[in-house]
């Protein structure tokens, strides 16, 4: 919600012997003095651990809008977060840096050996990934995650209560937006103006 997490959302993931692994995400468009995401987070653990203790503090920053235009040039291949692939709407970077990376070695394996690292030798690279899913996948979300920013609580609340309904047994972020669709109206005609309709339907 816009008062707990703004632009993003808080998690909880036990770790067992009484820990927990306790974060949150905000847009960096949301920060303010006063409203940092440790700020938000500080309120969160009070409110919700008011016993707990802090072990550890980590603090990073995760790029959450389109990719770079090009992740190409002479001699140079960008991967994962550094080439803006993480998931704008959960987040989420490993397999897109592991995909990319992996990738990356296998184009500039065959460019060496051919001797030749130029931009248009390297390119099977970036027109590789953005013409896989995962490169689909990235603007999908990132066209969702546009209109989810601008929802009001309520719309949020709605969205989480149709969530708890849902059959878990194949949980994937498209299945779990387009079970969201299904369960609010109203978010459908929203994303419809976007032209996420077509979008969502080509998965």
């Amino acid at each position: 919600g816009n008062s707990i997490a703004p632009g993003g959302y808080v998690w909880i993931f036990p770790k067992g012997d009484k820990t927990a692994n306790v974060g949150i995400g905000i847009g960096g468009d949301r920060c303010k003095p006063g409203n940092r995401p440790i700020d938000y987070l500080n309120r969160f653990v009070a409110k919700n651990f008011p016993n707990g203790k802090t072990i550890e503090l980590i603090a990073g920053g995760v790029s959450i809008c389109q990719p770079l235009s090009c992740t190409v040039a002479n001699g140079l291949m960008i991967v994962g977060d550094a080439a803006r692939v993480s998931d704008p709407l959960t987040g989420g970077g490993i397999y897109a840096a592991l995909y990319t990376g992996k990738l990356a070695g296998e184009v500039g394996s065959k460019a060496l050996e051919q001797g030749n690292t130029t931009t248009q030798a390297l390119m099977p690279y970036d027109e590789t990934w953005r013409a896989s899913y995962l490169g689909k996948a990235l603007e999908r979300n990132y066209q969702i995650k546009e209109v989810f920013v601008k929802l009001n609580d309520d719309d949020l609340n709605a969205i989480v209560h149709s969530v708890s309904k849902m059959n878990l047994s194949d949980f994937n972020t498209l299945n779990l937006i387009k079970n969201i669709i299904a369960a609010n109206p109203k978010l459908a005609i929203k994303l419809g103006k976007a032209g996420l309709k077509t979008l969502l339907d080509s998965f």
